[in-house]
C-alpha cells in the first residue's frame, strides 16, 4: 500500500491498517489520529509532527522511525519496536508503552506523562529534559538510560576553545544551533577535544568544511547530516554514527575504528587510507563508492548493501559480509569488486571463508 491509497481509504472512515508494510514511508505532518497499525512494518517511516493520538501500534515495528513532534497521546505502544526512533519533543501523555523496546531511541523533551512504561526497554535511550510526571516505570530496564545531560551552544564551545579550552567531553550541542553565518579558517579547529560530546539529530551544516582533524573519540552522531563535509584525519574512534548520512564528504586517512555505522548512508564519499577496523557497518548503505587502502580488520558488513562499490588495496582480515548485498553476480564479487585486497579469514557474502592463495 502506498502513501496515497491509505490516505484515501482514512478519509472514507476506514481506521484498521493492521499489518500493513509502510516501510520508509513519508506520512509526517498529517491526521491519522485513531488509525489502527497493530503489527505494520512501518520501519524508517516519517510520522515528523503527525496526529496519531489514539492510534494503534501494538507490536508495530518502528524502529528507525522518524516521529519526531509527533502526537502519540493516549496511543498503545505495546511490544513496539522503536529502537533507534526518534521521538524527540512527542507528546506521549497517557500512551501505553509496555514491554515495548524503546533501545537507542531518542525521547529527549518528550511528554511521559501518566504513561505505562512497565517491562519496556530504555537501554541507552535518550530521556534529556523528559517530563515524566506520573509515569510507571514497574520492571523496564532504565539503568543505562540517560537523563541528564549539560547541554551548551556550539557558539559557546567555540568561544571557549578560542579562550584556550580544549576538552568538551560529555557535552550536548544545543540541536538547533545552526551557527548561520560564521566563517573560520581551515585548521582553526584542528585538535578540538569532542570527545564523547552528544551531537545527535544535531544540525552541523555550518561547521562541515572545518572538520578535518579534530577529535571525536566516543562522541555520538547519530542521524547527523554530514552533506559535503570535512573530516580529514579526524579522530572518530568508537564514535556513534547510527543511521548517519554521508554524501561527498572526506574523511581520507580519519580514524573510525571500532566505530557503530549501523544503517548509515553513503555516496560519493572519500575514504583513503582510513581506519575501519572493528568497525560496525551492519545494514549501512552504501553506493558509487572506492574504499582505497582501508583497514577494515575484524569489521563487519552484515546485512550491507553495497552497490557499485569497491574494494582496492584493502585489508580485510577476519572482516564479515554474510548477507551483504553487492548487487552483482557471486563471481563479480569475488573478483572485480575486490582489487588487490588482503584477505585472511574473510567471511564472504556466502558464508564461505576466503584467504589469500
Amino acid at each position: 500500500m502506498d502513501k496515497e491509497e491509505l490516505l484515501i481509504r482514512y478519509a472514507d472512515g476506514e481506521r484498521d491498517f493492521s499489518g500493513m508494510s509502510l516501510v520508509d514511508a513519508n506520512l509526517a505532518n498529517i491526521n491519522l489520529s485513531g488509525i489502527d497499525f497493530s503489527g505494520a512494518d512501518l520501519k524508517g517511516a516519517n510520522f515528523r509532527e503527525t496526529n496519531l493520538s489514539g492510534a494503534h501500534l501494538a507490536q508495530a515495528n518502528l524502529s528507525t522511525a522518524n516521529l519526531s513532534r509527533a502526537i502519540l497521546s493516549n496511543a498503545c505502544l505495546e511490544e513496539a519496536d522503536l529502537s533507534d526512533a526518534d521521538l524527540s519533543q512527542v507528546d506521549l501523555e497517557g500512551a501505553n508503552l509496555g514491554r515495548a523496546n524503546l533501545w537507542g531511541a531518542d525521547f529527549s523533551d518528550v511528554q511521559l506523562i501518566d504513561a505505562n512504561c512497565t517491562s519496556a526497554n530504555f537501554s541507552m535511550t535518550f530521556l534529556v529534559d523528559a517530563n515524566i510526571e506520573g509515569a510507571n516505570f514497574q520492571g523496564a530496564q532504565i539503568d543505562t538510560a540517560i537523563f541528564k545531560m549539560e547541554k551548551m551552544l556550539f557558539t559557546d564551545i567555540i568561544n571557549r576553545y578560542s579562550a584556550g579550552e580544549r576538552n568538551f567531553s560529555g557535552l550536548m550541542v544545543e540541536r538547533y544551533d545552526f551557527l548561520e553565518g560564521k566563517y573560520w579558517e581551515l585548521e582553526e579547529f584542528k585538535g578540538l577535544d569532542l570527545s564523547d560530546i552528544i551531537l545527535r539529530n544535531s544540525n552541523i551544516l555550518a561547521i562541515r568544511h572545518y572538520m578535518n582533524g579534530v577529535i571525536l573519540r566516543g562522541a555520538d552522531l547519530t542521524r547527523v547530516d554530514l552533506y559535503k563535509s570535512n573530516f580529514e584525519g579526524a579522530d572518530l574512534s568508537n564514535a556513534i554514527l547510527r543511521e548517519t548520512s554521508f554524501f561527498q564528504s572526506v574523511f581520507d586517512h580519519a580514524n573510525l575504528s571500532g566505530a557503530d555505522l549501523t544503517r548509515a548512508g553513503f555516496s560519493d564519499d572519500s575514504f583513503f587510507y582510513t581506519d575501519f577496523s572493528r568497525a560496525k557497518l551492519n545494514k549501512a548503505g552504501i553506493v558509487n563508492l572506492g574504499f582505497i587502502c582501508n583497514n577494515f580488520t575484524e569489521a563487519t558488513f552484515k546485512g550491507a548493501m553495497l552497490h557499485s562499490v569497491y574494494f582496492h588495496k584493502a585489508k580485510l582480515t577476519r572482516t564479515d559480509f554474510r548477507e551483504a548485498d553487492f548487487g552483482v553476480k557471486h563471481d563479480r564479487v569475488c573478483g572485480g569488486d575486490f582489487r588487490d585486497c588482503h584477505f585472511e579469514e574473510t567471511l564472504m557474502p556466502d558464508g564461505s571463508v576466503r584467504n589469500n592463495s
